[in-house]
């Protein structure tokens, strides 16, 4: 009898790795213990979290979902891949927020093995170690090499400029010089992720309730994180507010945008908070 073959060895490929993670997770779970409709609302949640891997078209594509967090990755090989995930991440930070919820993660580029089975590589550690230690507030953000990635394998038809400007369509830098993934401004949610513009408003209103929640929070390490969020949320409602007359087409839409709370006395004594507790 001819002898079985010995299974191949596992070799690592070089990928783009996304990972993410709920905000405040521990504090979640443990008002379900009591709320039966957090507890359902979560449940929802997490299901649109899983359902970010059905968003991209990567047939190299992985997916592992376990407790509040998920992992996609692909071949860097892929074409388009890059403006893919971003897409994908877009849509899926919007929806969660509509949900109430808020997320934080990285994508970078590396070597990883991951199967259905299994997940490991170099590439997963540097993910999770720039979720944790960097972005740190409810952010995702992005190494630059995914950028140069994007430029190596654009779509067909696109320069690598042009497939560069794609992807930086969904991203900004950040004060610290980081890439993020944009998920509050009118240009990226409605115009790049494509929610409809009447959503908006209340998209932000949303925002506005998460963001005053956060505020509040007895903990300074999680003001913190909504101080990062106040910011984004108060420089579009006040870009919306310096509107000149003749360019606003629908004044009762931008009276909507402008009629949330600026939260700039909130926003003041949390700094306050932060500080003393930082400076103790």
């Amino acid at each position: 009898m001819p002898k079985p073959k010995k299974p191949s060895a596992p070799k690592y490929e070089k990928r783009i790795v996304l990972f993410i993670d709920f905000l405040g997770f521990k504090e979640v779970v443990e008002r379900t213990k009591k709320d039966v409709e957090e507890f359902s609302r979560l449940i929802d949640a997490l299901d649109s979290i899983g359902v970010a891997g059905e968003l991209t078209i990567n047939p190299s594509q992985q997916v592992t979902q376990f407790s509040d967090s998920l992992v996609i990755s692909y071949k860097v090989s892929e074409i388009s891949g890059v403006f893919w995930m971003a897409n994908a991440i877009a849509l899926t930070l919007i929806q969660l927020v509509g949900q109430g919820y808020l997320l934080r993660g990285a994508v970078t580029i590396g070597k990883l093995y991951h199967t259905e089975r299994h997940l490991v590589g170099p590439a997963m550690v540097t993910a999770h170690e720039m979720e944790s230690r960097v972005a740190c507030v409810p952010r995702v953000i992005f190494d630059p090499r995914i950028i140069k990635a994007a430029r190596r394998h654009p779509q067909p038809g696109h320069t690598p400029d042009e497939e560069e400007a794609y992807v930086r369509h969904f991203v900004k830098t950040d004060l610290d010089g980081q890439l993020y993934l944009d998920f509050v401004t009118w240009k990226s949610v409605v115009e790049v992720a494509g929610l409809d513009s009447d959503a908006y408003p209340e998209y932000l209103a949303k925002l506005a309730t998460l963001i005053e929640t956060g505020l509040n929070h007895k903990d300074v390490r999680v003001i913190e994180k909504y101080l990062w969020l106040h910011r984004a949320y108060a420089a579009e409602r006040e870009r919306f507010a310096a509107m000149p007359a003749q360019y606003v087409h629908d004044p009762e839409y931008v009276d909507a945008i402008t009629a949330l709370p600026s939260f700039s006395v909130l926003a003041t004594e949390a700094r306050k908070r932060f500080g003393a507790a930082k400076n103790s």
